[in-house]
């Protein structure tokens, strides 16, 4: 049978990994199985012992992300009964954490201040020089454990990558995945989460429902008093014979827009730019869409002035005072999803990588560039702000002071009694945002241009290597390390690479596979472990198998598409299809063209570099003025100013501090 794993290995077993093969250890053994006893080789079926290479009994692991719901340990208040009849109560390792350490025989002592950020404990353990702890990990740790590689308080992995075979096999099989990894001096210090490479990360929700009623017929409409004040003047003045925000702007009373008048002339210039639809709705729902940033501008216009039509769509009654956010993200802590719109105003790179923090990207030339200061970026700002005027984003998309799940407000709560707030689109994860509404579906991305004349479908969002990872700290002993080096290369086996993605064996359907619409196959949850995340996470999968089981931590692993697709529902499948079809582009660490290329998740900063940096003051500071801006401070009269702010910050230094560290890592 045909297992796709990120990596399926020939198990080139040397002795260090000789206690893997210890499988009849007795789940209720107080101790693991001893590290040295004698086992086959798994490739040639030599005899061999790990007394040839010493191996630590017991290793500590100091793994830190901010939150004790997701470290190794099990910190849940209510025990967790697995199929097996366990109990894991709080303070003990999570099962996924056991099964490795009885796996392979090697005690793991979670040191980890339990609610203590990433950051924060890197800075500690630096100040007594990584000395409490073997390997050190977590969440956005990995431009950290590279510099402090360099200095030489982490093992460079290079030199022993004879004790972790499959994880070099993984190396050599991503030559990009090594580059992007390794630090200025030519080490590698750290091994690297690496999330389903090649895949769609987030992409355009909206309900659908919404988009047919309005533009469709007019059996669903109702009676509309809302008016909005028009700011947005169009863009793409030369794509048609008419630019459709020209005519709804032309069209309004006094710069007044109202839903008749928006929707007539929007219905009006469908008709005449695109005759071959078959209904109006074509335009921007399905395959056939083809619809650009100012037509959608021009619909979620007509979102924003539907109210009553709106929310009897999604209720069944007009519901008084319904509040309609056309366009909105998740959290206020994603804000910067609002700024990937700027894309669609003539194909402006934003992020160079699947972090809000990659704010450099790769020109047609190769060279790297600081999307945030950039004229077109800036340009794009102005055209975000009079959507904001306009009332078409979320009025509390940017405030970080407010914690609330967006997405589960204005998608989920169309039901209950009085609830009064309604969500269009949003641009999110598929299986999730799918599954929060029946009636939401995935929508292909505004129709832009990107370093020529052609009209393409591109989302910048897609699944690459991550910040997070873990490192073996240099003060750890010969046999320390090589335990250390046993545990990270196991999660590159094909064993440790399931337990990782999916659990332990009792969580998955034994001797059957879960098969893709693609064909590929991947090992399929069982009904105890969907049960168990309905409970404990609201059917959250992901969240119950990082929060209770352990799997999914982000220490150095490569995550697997198969776990998210198995719990995909309502429209979801149609959603990853249609992107497939439409063969949306993306970004990849492969690509041909620069533009296109996706950059490395940090950059290896040597300390002539560190000290540079020190002199400028480029950061979140930047990052607030722009929302500020978006939102109408009046103190920001012009986009403009968010450019000056970064100029007066030192933008030059630290756009060459990066662009030398960039060539430092792809020479």
């Amino acid at each position: 049978m045909k297992k796709l794993m990120v990596l399926l290995l020939t198990i080139i077993m040397v002795a260090s990994f000789a206690g893997c093969a210890s499988s009849n250890l007795k789940k209720d053994d107080k101790e693991p199985a001893n590290a040295g006893e004698e086992q086959g080789n798994a490739n040639n079926g030599e005899k061999e012992t790990t007394d040839e290479l010493k191996v630590a009994k017991a290793i500590d692991l100091n793994i830190a992300l901010g939150n004790n719901q997701r470290t190794i340990t099990y910190q849940q208040s209510t025990p967790l009964k697995l199929p097996d009849g366990r109990v894991i109560t709080q303070g003990e390792l999570k099962p996924v954490w056991q099964f490795i350490q009885d796996k392979l025989g090697i005690k793991l002592n979670d040191i980890t201040v339990q609610d203590q950020r990433a950051s924060e404990m890197m800075d500690t353990a630096a100040a007594t020089g990584f000395t409490n702890s073997i390997i050190y990990g977590g969440d956005n740790v990995a431009e950290r454990l590279m510099n402090f590689g360099a200095q030489g308080y982490f093992i460079n992995l290079k030199e022993h990558l004879d004790i972790m075979p499959n994880f070099a096999k993984y190396l050599s099989d991503n030559p990009d995945i090594s580059k992007a990894i390794t630090a200025y001096n030519g080490g590698i210090y750290h091994v690297p989460y690496v999330a389903e490479i090649n895949n769609y990360a987030r992409v355009f929700n909206g309900r659908a429902s919404w988009v047919t009623a309005l533009l469709d017929s007019k059996d669903a409409l109702e009676n509309e008093t809302a008016t909005l004040k028009v700011h947005y003047k169009g863009y793409w003045t030369t794509r048609h014979e008419d630019n459709v925000i020209a005519l709804q702007n032309e069209a309004a009373n006094n710069g007044t827009l109202n839903r008749e008048t928006a929707l007539n002339t929007l219905l009006t210039y469908i008709t005449k730019t695109y005759p071959d639809l078959a209904k109006p709705s074509d335009l921007f729902l399905g395959e056939t869409a083809q619809y650009d940033i100012d037509e959608l501008i021009a619909l979620l216009r007509i979102v924003e002035l539907s109210p009553n039509t709106l929310s009897k769509v999604s209720t069944g009654a007009v519901v008084k005072d319904t509040q309609i956010s056309p366009f909105f993200v998740r959290k206020s802590r994603y804000r910067e999803d609002v700024l990937r719109l700027i894309t669609y105003f003539g194909g402006q790179r934003v992020h160079g990588s699947d972090s809000y923090k990659s704010r450099f990207y790769l020109d047609e030339k190769g060279e790297l560039q600081f999307s945030y200061a950039q004229d077109d970026f800036i340009e794009g700002l102005g055209y975000i702000r009079d959507m904001f005027d306009e009332g078409l984003i979320h009025s509390e998309f940017s405030d970080e002071s407010n914690r609330d799940d967006f997405r589960k407000e204005l998608y989920t709560k169309d039901k209950e009694e009085g609830h009064r707030q309604f969500g269009f689109m949003t641009f999110d994860w598929i299986a999730s945002t799918t599954a929060s509404n029946e009636d939401v579906v995935g929508i292909l991305p505004p129709v832009t241009t990107i370093g020529s004349d052609e009209f393409i479908h591109f989302v910048e969002n897609t699944r690459a290597i991550k910040p997070g990872g873990w490192g073996i700290a240099s003060v750890a002993k010969e046999e320390e390390i090589n335990a250390a080096a046993m545990v990270i290369d196991y999660f590159f086996t094909e064993e440790g690479n399931i337990l990782q993605n999916y659990g332990i064996p009792e969580n998955l359907v034994e001797g059957e596979m879960f098969v893709a619409p693609s064909g590929i196959e991947y090992p399929k949850f069982n009904q105890w472990l969907l049960d168990a995340a309905n409970e404990y996470k609201n059917g959250d999968v992901s969240g119950f198998l990082r929060d209770f089981m352990g799997s999914h931590i982000p220490i150095g692993y490569a995550k697997e598409i198969g776990f998210e697709l198995q719990y995909t529902k309502n429209h979801g499948w149609a959603a990853w299809d249609l992107y497939e079809t439409a063969d949306v582009l993306s970004t990849s660490y492969d690509a041909e063209n620069p533009l296109f290329k996706l950059i490395p998740p940090v950059f290896s900063l040597t300390e002539q570099d560190s000290a540079k940096l020190g002199t400028v003051s480029i950061g979140d500071d930047q990052v607030d003025t722009i929302f500020l801006y978006v939102t109408g401070n009046e103190k920001l009269t012009d986009a403009t100013d968010v450019k000056k702010y970064y100029e007066d910050s030192g933008l030059n230094q630290h756009v060459q501090v990066y662009r030398d560290a960039y060539k430092r890592m792809t020479e």
